[in-house]
């Protein structure tokens, strides 16, 4: 492939795109992951963050528990960005598009993960607000995991948005 069929392979809608659909999957998972451990969820969101080992002592929760917490929602950050790459290649797998453009949002969003430039710390107020109509903390990070999911794939699957990404290819379809 030479550099000129690369370059019009790249679609920057579809990349546009799919990063948006990567990012909600990436965050919806990591607030679903927080139901793993409902009860340190209430305690963390009750007694905040500040003075931990006071908490952590005050309720009997070992570092161990708070540890596993921690990890649980980091990997599953990435693992709803492995799941949101797969959705993306099949689709592009299905409509023949440039697979390279799925890969480039892979790229994009871990480099802007480990740089701390996604925006979660500025979107989260937003996007953690419909759930507080309950008030379960499951219930409430249950519907917001799950609205940022449904946004995603809303994002991936709606019909008019795949039209709008075949609109910005340059070529026919690379292989």
């Amino acid at each position: 492939m030479t550099i000129k069929k690369f370059i019009a392979g790249l679609n920057w809608r579809l990349v546009a795109l799919h990063f948006m659909a990567a990012w909600f999957f990436m965050y919806s998972f990591q607030t679903l992951a927080v139901l793993h451990n409902t009860p340190l969820l209430d305690i963390i969101r009750k007694q905040g963050t500040v003075d931990v080992q006071v908490i952590l002592n005050k309720y009997k929760i070992d570092a161990g528990e708070l540890t596993y917490f921690i990890i649980w929602t980091s990997l599953a950050n990435t693992a709803g960005l492995l799941v949101a790459f797969g959705i993306s290649l099949t689709i592009i797998a299905r409509r023949k598009w440039f697979w390279f453009n799925s890969l480039l949002v892979l790229v994009l969003v871990i480099i802007l993960s480990r740089l701390d430039l996604m925006g979660w710390q500025y979107l989260k107020r937003i996007l953690l607000m419909p759930g507080k109509i309950f008030n379960s903390p499951a219930m409430e990070y249950l519907a917001n995991g799950l609205l940022m999911l449904a946004l995603g794939l809303f994002i991936f699957f709606w019909p008019a948005l795949s039209r709008f990404i075949a609109k910005g290819s340059h070529t026919t379809p690379a292989a």
